[in-house]
C-alpha cells in the first residue's frame, strides 16, 4: 500500500470495514503486502496490485479474466471497503473449482470472501499451462513473420515510389 497503515485497518486515517459483516478490518502482512482482513468472516480486501505483491504472478487478474474461466462480470451491490462504490461480481470457474469475487471499478480493489484466496490461486494453477500454451503459439507466430523493413521489403518498395520522380 502506498499510504501508511496500522493494525486496525486504517489507511491514511480511514478505517476499513468488512462489506459483509461491517466488522473493522485488521491489517496483516502477507508476503510483502499489507492486506486488510476481516477477523470475523476471514474475507480479505486487496488494494490495486496487492494480490501480485502478496502471492506473485498466479494472482494476476489475467488468469481469471480468460475465456476459459468464464470470468463474466456483472453489477453487484456489495460496497467497496476502500471507496464505498458498489463492486462488480465476477464468477470464476475452472476444472471443478468456482468462486465469486467482488471487484471495484473505481479504485480497482478486490474483495475475496474467506477461503476464496485458496480457490483463486488453485484456478490460476490450472490456468498456467493454458497461458503458457498461448505464449508459445504467440512466439511461434512472431517467428514466422518476415522482415519487410529491409530492401526490397514493403517499406523500401513504398519509399522507392516517391524517389522515381
Amino acid at each position: 500500500m502506498s499510504e501508511s497503515s496500522n493494525s486496525s485497518g486504517s489507511i491514511g486515517g480511514k478505517d476499513l470495514f468488512c462489506p459483509r459483516d461491517k466488522t473493522g478490518m485488521e491489517v496483516k502482512l502477507t508476503g510483502e503486502a499489507f492486506l486488510d482482513v476481516c477477523g470475523k468472516c476471514g474475507g480479505q480486501f486487496f488494494d490495486s496490485g496487492e494480490m501480485l505483491t502478496a502471492f506473485g504472478l498466479k494472482a494476476d487478474v489475467t488468469y481469471w479474466d480468460a475465456p476459459e474461466t468464464g470470468g463474466i462480470i456483472k453489477d453487484g451491490t456489495l460496497p467497496c471497503p476502500r471507496c464505498r462504490n458498489p463492486m462488480w461480481v465476477q464468477d470464476v470457474a475452472l476444472g471443478g473449482l468456482h468462486c465469486e469475487i467482488d471487484r471495484c471499478g473505481r479504485c480497482h480493489g478486490i474483495w475475496l470472501d474467506g477461503g476464496e484466496v485458496t480457490t483463486i490461486l488453485a484456478i490460476a494453477d490450472k490456468m498456467t499451462p493454458i497461458i503458457e500454451e498461448g505464449k508459445a503459439k504467440a512466439r511461434a507466430a512472431v517467428a514466422t513473420v518476415k522482415d519487410d523493413f529491409s530492401s526490397p521489403g514493403l517499406i523500401a518498395k513504398f519509399l522507392r515510389m516517391f524517389s522515381k520522380k
